[in-house]
């Protein structure tokens, strides 16, 4: 259950009648443990526990301020961790996830600090997989940042069902000045049944002479039992950095996927996703999926998946997890299958 603190307006002595500005801050979190039994080409079979299948574990505090006239102030930490060992997600740091202060009101937010980027919001609005589990294809083989240190932030109002995003994340280099900068780009759009979006990021080297680029695009279609997703992504990250990276040189990844409302709690979803590689070397991949979820309440759900992803010509793709985890990786050009049973809470 989320945990609300509120400050409440407090009158002055004098009994004029005045208040100060309310603040709030909520403490929230994810609680994602599954099952999983994979088995890959030349490596054989593995039963793992792992945490965050359908979304990664993490615990957060979220907080606004009044400060009258419309305008707000905004902050948010979060902490990523292990639910199957109890570890940190990164011993580095303490908020890995989110680590931001802003300022909102009628023109938008704007935000400072590591904060997600468009990418990987955007994930979970193109299939039917939530952007994670075993079985989202694009989570499998795209390879993008997503979240960025030292990231200036604008979010725009909704103009009729339109919100944008731009950011800059700052390299902090001498020289050259624009060495290990970031630069994102998001566009969503709502209306009734139909929802778009498209966002593009790429980040400079240190050297400042190349850029690792993603770009994420699709939509979803309600269609009264479910929904229709069409995912597809475009990136130079084939070495994911930009050091490995061959200038003109892409892949792209395409995805469909459906799902159908079976009863008021539960789901059934299918999809089907590949990827071509631009590089003349044709490290191409496909994959074939399912997933089932159940709500057992308002915040707590089981979920299954099923992924079977074939490899071509030297590929190394895997399944992965919300977190990601990928513990069972074919040999080159091989394939890989697997089966997640988990559950999730929010509190």
């Amino acid at each position: 259950m989320k945990k609300e603190f509120a400050l409440g307006a407090l009158g002055l002595l004098c009994g004029t009648g005045s208040a100060m500005a309310q603040s709030n801050v909520t403490i929230y979190g994810v609680l994602d443990t599954y099952m999983a039994y994979t088995n890959a080409t030349g490596k054989g079979s593995v039963v793992s526990m792992d945490g965050g299948g359908y979304q990664a574990n993490r615990i957060g505090f979220r907080g606004t301020e009044d400060l009258g006239g419309g305008l707000r102030a905004n902050f948010q930490l979060e902490n990523g961790f292990l639910s199957d060992t109890g570890g940190l997600a990164d011993s580095t740091r303490l908020f890995n996830r989110q680590s931001w202060i802003g300022l909102a009101g009628g023109f938008g937010e704007v935000r400072a600090g590591r904060q997600n980027s468009p990418g990987f919001l955007m994930t979970a609005r193109l299939d039917a997989f939530a952007g994670a589990t075993f079985a989202s294809f694009l989570s499998n083989v795209t390879a993008y940042t997503p979240r960025y240190d030292n990231m200036i932030g604008y979010i725009s109002p909704s103009m009729n069902g339109l919100k944008l995003q731009a950011y800059v994340g700052l390299g902090e280099q001498v020289a050259p000045r624009n060495g290990q900068n970031s630069y994102m780009f998001g566009a969503e759009y709502d209306s009734g049944p139909l929802s778009l979006s498209l966002n593009s990021s790429w980040q400079n080297s240190a050297n400042d002479n190349q850029s690792i680029k993603s770009t994420f695009a699709g939509g979803a279609y309600d269609y009264g039992m479910g929904k229709v997703y069409l995912g597809y992504y475009r990136g130079n990250n084939l070495g994911a950095a930009a050091a490995t990276n061959v200038a003109g040189v892409y892949y792209s990844a395409y995805s469909i996927s459906a799902n159908y409302r079976v009863t008021a709690q539960g789901t059934l979803g299918a999809g089907y996703g590949w990827a071509k590689d631009s590089s003349g070397a044709d490290r191409n991949a496909r994959q074939f999926s399912l997933i089932g979820t159940y709500d057992l309440s308002k915040r707590t759900m089981l979920y299954s998946t099923y992924a079977h992803l074939s490899n071509k010509n030297g590929a190394t793709f895997s399944l992965s997890g919300a977190g990601p985890i990928t513990k069972n990786v074919p040999t080159a050009g091989g394939t890989v299958n697997g089966v997640q049973v988990g559950i999730r809470h929010l509190f």
